[in-house]
């Protein structure tokens, strides 16, 4: 949709720059002009496309089992997320889609908080493997939500892990998918450090 908007609003740029006559900034008349009169009124404007670009993984397998020690139950590989553009951008989970149909008895867990039969699931910015939970983005399972994963600078990149944890009675051999959608945004100028 917003290439669409992008486009629409192109094809209006270039439409005003045909059917109205160029003027200088210094000629341009500032008085109010009256509705329905019959006085021209110029627009003046610049198109700054954008183009943004992100490399990150489709696809990420990851282990989990109470047997790992420390608060996050889960093995995953790094996730590299590199920002190619350049403007920052941000980076948002918008939606879950969680299967866990064939985990018997077991139930979804949105904030990360487990009972015996519960899992819980999230990405934690981190450089190395974690083994805390803290600070944690966790995923809620089949609705919407806005989750702010991370924020890119204009070429840039960071890593994060996925990581969860899992009540003491679930069972440790069934599987199955997590689906995050993820959404690339132009982020707002950060504020000077």
């Amino acid at each position: 949709m917003k290439k669409k908007l992008i486009t629409f609003l192109t094809a209006a740029a270039a439409f005003l720059s045909v059917a109205t006559p160029m003027a200088h900034a210094d000629d341009l008349n500032t008085q109010d002009i009256a509705v329905g009169s019959s006085s021209e009124m110029q627009m003046i404007g610049t198109i700054e496309p954008t183009i943004l670009s992100v490399t990150m993984p489709s696809f990420v397998p990851f282990d989990i089992s109470n047997s790992i020690t420390g608060q996050n139950k889960v093995l995953s590989p790094q996730i590299k997320i590199t920002n190619n553009s350049t403007i920052p951008v941000q980076i948002d989970v918008i939606y879950t889609s969680v299967d866990i149909s064939n985990m018997k008895n077991a139930t979804w867990s949105d904030d990360g908080t487990v009972n015996d039969y519960q899992i819980a699931i999230g990405f934690k910015k981190d450089t190395t493997v974690p083994t805390s939970l803290v600070n944690t983005k966790w995923l809620a399972a089949n609705k919407e939500q806005n989750v702010n994963l991370m924020v890119l600078d204009a070429n840039q990149a960071d890593t994060m892990y996925v990581v969860g944890t899992l009540g003491a009675l679930v069972s440790e051999n069934g599987t199955f998918n997590v689906t995050p959608t993820l959404v690339v945004n132009r982020a707002a100028s950060r504020p000077s450090e």
